[in-house]
């Protein structure tokens, strides 16, 4: 459990941070995330196409984890309501 949660945020962290060439990526994979929710200092994302949850701090650095439910499974975002 705790691969695959390493295994997201990394995932997570590499797509909010972009790429410096942008040649090798394919069309449409430039936007995967979208952003649900923001202010200042943080930003909460959702993946298109799991609807995995990462909440995204930015002050004196950058972090990035994924939002977990009371039972320790991912948060799913449900979409615009």
């Amino acid at each position: 459990m705790k691969k695959k949660i390493i295994a997201a945020i990394v995932t997570a962290t590499l797509l909010i941070a972009g790429c410096s060439d942008m040649a090798n990526v394919s069309a449409g994979q430039d936007n995967t995330m979208v952003l649900v929710e923001g202010w200042r200092d943080y930003g909460i994302y959702a993946d298109k196409d799991t609807g995995v949850m990462y909440l995204v701090y930015q002050r004196n650095g950058t972090g990035c984890t994924v939002m977990l439910n009371a039972d320790g499974t991912p948060k799913i975002w449900q979409g615009e309501e």
